[in-house]
């Protein structure tokens, strides 16, 4: 089984266990502080700063490796 790199914003809110609309609420709120990456229209979320994220706490004032 390969493990995923970069996920959709559906999986990244799975990951997190919460519903995608609540994903992006906080997200645009700046609560979930995870950039995405494009791939033209295509927005994914790497799935190590998903983790690192977590492993911080879920704080608001995470700096993880997005850019």
């Amino acid at each position: 089984m390969i493990n995923p790199l970069l996920v959709p914003a559906n999986e990244a809110a799975k990951m997190l266990s919460m519903s995608r609309s609540l994903y992006f609420r906080l997200l645009s709120s700046g609560r979930i502080p995870l950039n995405a990456v494009r791939f033209g229209a295509k927005r994914l979320y790497r799935v190590k700063d998903i983790q690192s994220f977590v492993d911080s706490g879920c704080s608001a004032n995470w700096k993880g490796e997005t850019k």
